[in-house]
């Protein structure tokens, strides 16, 4: 019940006070009207530039290495998405299109950039490569000249900076080209002075393989020798058991073969011990007992000349593998060397022609694209008339049932001051 007399007497008080609430909408109304009508009007053009990004590979490569590190020197500065809003107004950008157009304020004089910045609105699209700028003049035709010519100054100016990163790559990797120019002329001088000072590796390997061929022969024919020993000492044997003896001694020769001068003082005290055969049977087997020795002694001459030479061509062997190896080593480290400097100077020169393309490429114009240009606007985006009258309709009735309410709350205080007074 009091909750329909609380909401009664509100609408007593609109009612009552319809004239004063219709009068504040009115008048909120013809304000409104006013500002509409005298606000000048405000044009936007609007431009959409597709980009891409520059150096997005470099993210994830992890740098571990020099050769890394060039890589990343000469190849051109990562360009993001964003990167490309937040340069769109940069100053350079913004100085080069108000010289462009000749941008001037109401006193004559050339334009703030901070002013022009004020008129730009970048932003990019969700989820695209797309960026939307939004440019507000009173002039339409401006707007739309600003628009379209601060693409050109920022493709320019993208290009401007990637050429000016580039340049700096190619000095810096040219200074660092120098230094590897003279290390690789260190690495050739290095080689030149150990070829013109070092043995000859090929002519030590071909000295090796003739010693090892001459070895070969000669334990072969030092194998045919005291197989030739053993079978004169047992044919000696035989022919004592025979009774054809010899002062030879046979049993010192099989234990050791003694050099040629001992072996012939003993058959010069040979004493030939005949059996009672007939004297030419005799004699034969003396002839071939003679023979027989003589060809021992002399095979046992011949086994001890091969056994020495046969020492010695095995340590000559040895000490020229051991220089051949020695050599090896130090060629293989003065052609190493050589190498390593030699593929970095040409990875250096490499480089330096990545840098100087990047420098000489207009980057921008291949990596940003004018997809919608800016084209002059018919109708001006504010004031809004519309919305100003709705706006000024709905915050006069505001205004005016507040000012009602205050009205009747200000009314109803004084009377009851009055009552409690009387």
């Amino acid at each position: 019940m009091e909750q329909e007399i609380s909401l009664r007497e509100l609408i007593e008080v609109l009612l009552k006070n319809k004239k004063l609430i219709a009068i504040i909408t009115g008048v909120s109304l013809i304000f409104s009207l006013i500002l509409s009508f005298t606000t000048p009007p405000v044009y936007e053009a609007r431009t959409t530039l597709l980009v891409n990004p520059i150096g997005a590979q470099q993210k994830s490569k992890e740098i571990t290495s020099s050769m890394d590190v060039l890589d990343t020197i000469s190849q051109y500065p990562e360009i993001s998405v964003q990167t490309y809003k937040e340069q769109f107004l940069s100053a350079e950008v913004l100085k080069g299109t108000i010289d462009e157009l000749g941008l001037k304020s109401e006193d004559g004089q050339a334009i703030s950039i901070r002013s022009l910045r004020n008129k730009v609105t970048v932003e990019v699209i969700d989820n695209t490569n797309l960026i939307k700028v939004t440019v507000r003049d009173g002039n339409p035709q401006l707007a739309a000249e600003i628009a379209n010519t601060l693409n050109e100054k920022f493709i320019d100016y993208i290009t401007a900076m990637t050429k000016r990163k580039s340049m700096q790559a190619v000095q810096a990797i040219t200074e660092q080209l120098e230094e590897e120019k003279k290390a690789l002329d260190e690495e050739a001088k290095k080689k030149r002075d150990y070829l013109m000072n070092a043995q000859d590796i090929e002519a030590l390997n071909q000295e090796i393989e003739a010693l090892r061929n001459q070895l070969t022969a000669y334990k072969s024919l030092l194998i045919d020798t005291e197989k030739q020993i053993e079978s004169d000492l047992l044919s000696l044997k035989t022919m004592e058991q025979n009774g054809i003896g010899s002062n030879v001694d046979i049993a010192a020769i099989e234990a050791k073969i003694q050099l040629k001068n001992e072996v012939k003082n003993e058959l010069g005290q040979i004493e030939i011990k005949l059996s009672n055969s007939s004297n030419l049977s005799n004699a034969i087997l003396t002839a071939q007992k003679t023979q027989i020795e003589t060809r021992l002694v002399q095979n046992v001459s011949e086994k001890e000349v091969l056994e020495k030479k046969i020492e010695e061509i095995q340590q000559r062997l040895s000490d020229l593998r051991a220089t051949l190896a020695t050599e090896e080593y130090k060629y293989n480290e003065v052609m190493r060397n050589y190498e390593l400097a030699e593929a970095s100077f040409e990875a250096y020169q490499i480089k330096k022609n990545e840098a100087e393309q990047n420098a000489a490429a207009d980057i921008g114009r291949a990596n940003i694209i004018v997809s919608s240009p800016a084209v002059v606007p018919e109708v001006p985006s504010s004031p809004n008339k519309k919305l100003n009258l709705g706006i000024g309709i709905v915050l006069g009735l505001m205004i005016g049932v507040l000012v009602a309410f205050f009205r009747e709350y200000w009314k109803n205080s004084a009377v009851e001051a009055t009552k409690k007074s009387s």
